[in-house]
């Protein structure tokens, strides 16, 4: 017995097969929103058969509403939508309502797909993001762009090109990013516009359009392992290599989420943390000026766009800032037991790792963590390293240090 009840039919660029113009024909609605109608009419001859059954929405909980009523009456439903349907497009919303069984999609090649062929490049290695009637986030451009080095961005009448450009424009290594603008795809008038931003800034573009952008960058795709040697820093003010690589092991970084690193120096743990999963939103929260302003050389230098410098002793801010999933602790300035007991107070926050050299932060750490029922695992690292000595090899042993972990 047939279960489906939505037809979810992609147009723009193919022929329409035998099987959706015979399921065409059959229902009694078809849906679509106004731009799709318009570029249906252009295209398809079958128009004309048909479009006493096509009804148009402008407001997607009305479009919804039609169909949960008509398939409560046992009606069947053909959907418009252009390109895949399933990139960027309706049939999220109609398997969220609907459930994936009742639906069945013929797609139509994607406005992605369309675009790379037209700069043969692999659209399937392209990472995607959509600013379509959502708001502009700088931040999370910047990171796939980084990370990925290309990104395909579906834009609005707000969320042009021009103002993409204008955006970008304001960031360093700007000269380095290449802008392919498409327009109208897959109609008779589609063009291909590329340039850099100061281009793009100064044209109008019409709609529908997407933006590819590349980046033409030499910077290695290093994600973890950064050396100290490569980390701006002031003498001896660094978590070094194997510590920053235990710590970060122990902080068990989620997915996504918020990561609070406390006393952040260099800004080390934050950089790395950053390059391990862009999705986190980190703040690097550090009292000594000039130590912001090298953290902030270092997030330029590394092209790290999800940490925000907090300039302010943490006992004074951390009630300001969202809550955290993570916390490190690389220096408290003698008021440790100040800032755990602010923590402990945080339903969100999960993991708690702290680094100690003085045995007086490592025994106010143990005691105040234990006191609220937090599970305790700690190490100790001593690090030797191979150095020369004239013609020899020695050891040169660095300060051990604690390494704490406490979890909820």
């Amino acid at each position: 017995m047939n279960k489906t009840k939505i037809y979810l039919i992609g147009i723009g660029f193919k022929p329409l097969e035998d099987e959706v113009k015979e399921i065409l024909l059959k229902v009694p609605y078809i849906l679509c929103f106004n731009k799709t109608l318009e570029l249906f009419k252009k295209k398809y001859p079958i128009y004309k058969k048909i479009s006493n059954k096509i009804k148009t929405f402008r407001n997607i909980s009305k479009f919804i509403k039609f169909i949960s009523q008509k398939i409560s009456q046992n009606e069947e439903i053909a959907v418009l939508a252009s390109g895949d349907p399933l990139y960027f497009s309706i049939g999220q919303n109609l398997i969220s309502a609907f459930g994936k069984e009742i639906i069945k999609t013929f797609p139509d090649l994607s406005s992605l797909q369309k675009a790379c062929s037209l700069i043969n490049e692999n659209w399937w290695e392209m990472p995607s993001v959509s600013f379509h009637g959502k708001p502009f986030n700088l931040q999370k451009l910047l990171q796939k762009l980084f990370l990925f080095k290309k990104i395909a961005i579906l834009t609005d009448s707000k969320n042009n090109p021009s103002f993409i450009a204008k955006e970008l424009s304001k960031i360093d290594f700007k000269e380095n990013i290449k802008v392919f603008v498409f327009e109208k795809l897959g109609l008779e008038d589609e063009k291909l516009i590329e340039g850099n931003l100061e281009k793009i800034i100064n044209m109008n573009f019409e709609e529908p359009n997407l933006v590819i952008l590349k980046l033409e960058d030499e910077l290695d795709g290093i994600i973890f392992g950064l050396k100290e040697t490569e980390i701006i820093h002031k003498k001896g003010m660094i978590t070094k290599d194997e510590v920053r690589a235990i710590a970060i092991h122990k902080l068990r970084l989620p997915k996504e989420g918020i990561l609070w690193d406390i006393g952040a120096g260099s800004g080390s743990i934050s950089i790395e943390c950053a390059k391990i999963n862009p999705n986190l939103e980190i703040y690097a929260i550090e009292k000594d000026e000039k130590s912001c302003k090298i953290i902030l050389e270092n997030l330029k230098k590394f092209r790290v766009f999800n940490v925000k410098i907090i300039h302010k002793p943490a006992e004074e801010v951390l009630y300001e800032l969202p809550q955290p999933n993570r916390v490190f602790i690389g220096g408290s300035g003698k008021r440790l037991f100040q800032i755990l007991e602010f923590l402990v107070t945080l339903k969100k926050l999960e993991i708690i790792v702290l680094s100690a050299i003085s045995l007086d932060t490592f025994y106010t750490a143990i005691n105040f963590l234990e006191r609220y029922k937090f599970k305790i695992d700690i190490s100790q690292i001593t690090v030797n390293r191979v150095e020369k000595l004239g013609s020899n090899n020695v050891l040169k042993a660095l300060n051990p240090i604690f390494i704490i972990r406490a979890e909820r």
